[in-house]
């Protein structure tokens, strides 16, 4: 399974991908990461680049284009996993 760690690379990634394939596009425990980088005052139009990966998958799914699905590894870690539809 690829990984990728830019909203650049999972673009990328969901043009040349065939049905069924998938792609990590978030290692950690994205709810949790997203509420300490804004917490901490973060700005939304500078998001790190794993945050701003994880937010192009949303509009990926939403356009139709890939399902997301999770594989927990342990307490508070989690694989976000893009699969082209």
């Amino acid at each position: 399974m690829r990984e990728v760690d830019s909203e650049e690379a999972l673009s990328y990634w969901a043009t040349k991908a065939r049905k069924g394939e998938a792609a990590i596009y978030y290692d950690g425990f994205l709810m949790m990461d997203r509420q300490k980088y804004f917490n901490s005052g973060g700005d939304p139009e500078r998001q790190p680049d794993k945050l701003r990966a994880a937010r192009f998958a949303w509009h990926l799914y939403m356009d139709g284009v890939v399902n997301l699905v999770q594989r927990k590894k342990g307490n508070f870690s989690y694989e976000y996993i893009a699969v082209k539809r």
